[in-house]
């Protein structure tokens, strides 16, 4: 047997283990589709635009300051200080840690716009969480910093809206599945056949068994309605159908 297929062995490879490929791809998709529809509980994303009005001014340092000030309110936003108020308004079971890990914090392109987004399993709770991170810190801020900075809350998040789940990416993973069944299948195939030890042609007994071929004897298939017989010893065709 070969060692190695070339580019036509292979496609007639993949032609004869056609099933076996088609098979374990319709799997792959099947499974996904089951997991992710069935098994996998869908995570919401709600968000909160604030904007931190600092110092007003044009000068270079000045506006940096207020970036970086800015950088430091995100910090404050995941802090205990702020969730452990917010769990207390909400009354939730998770602990902070676990809140935190809910909560996302970033500035919309170095702008004094911030972006505070929620996740969880249930739409509604994640649009109150975001919300009370943003008001909270809007009414606390002043007496942690000791800062005059104005906090203006510009886009709150809707609780009742029905948007698409953030998690999981249906169509993304039955996509990566579908073709990594499909590599697997392929891959199989490869293998069964170099694992394929059968004669199958002149140039595998002369790999195999290192012997010159002398010669080859020839096999017709009968044609419909022909029959093939023994007659003294020798193989013959019938010709009387």
């Amino acid at each position: 047997m070969r060692d190695k297929l070339g580019f036509k062995d292979m496609f007639f490879v993949l032609k004869k283990r056609c099933a076996l490929i088609i098979l374990i791809t319709m799997t792959a998709a099947a499974s996904t589709a089951a997991v992710n529809y069935f098994l996998l509980t869908p995570v919401y994303q709600a968000s909160v635009q604030i904007l931190i009005n600092g110092r007003q001014t044009s000068n270079f340092t000045d506006i940096q300051t207020n970036l970086e000030l800015i950088n430091t309110y995100n910090v404050i936003m995941k802090s205990p200080v702020i969730l452990n108020k917010v769990k207390d308004d909400l009354n939730l079971q998770e602990t902070t840690e676990e809140l935190k890990k809910k909560i996302t914090v970033a500035s919309e392109n170095e702008s004094q716009i911030v972006s505070i987004s929620a996740t969880d399993k249930d739409y509604s709770k994640a649009a109150a969480i975001a919300n009370t991170v943003a008001s909270v810190f809007q009414r606390d801020i002043q007496d942690i910093m000791n800062d005059k900075a104005e906090i203006s809350i510009v886009a709150k998040a809707v609780p009742y809206d029905s948007p698409a789940p953030v998690s999981p990416n249906k169509m993304f993973n039955m996509a990566v599945f579908t073709m990594f069944g499909l590599l697997l299948g392929a891959g199989l195939a490869f293998l069964l056949e170099l694992l394929n030890s059968t004669v199958k042609n002149e140039e595998d007994i002369e790999n195999g068994l290192e012997l010159p071929i002398l010669g080859n004897v020839l096999y017709t298939k009968p044609k419909k309605g022909q029959a093939v017989r023994l007659v003294n010893g020798v193989i013959g065709k019938d010709q009387s159908f």
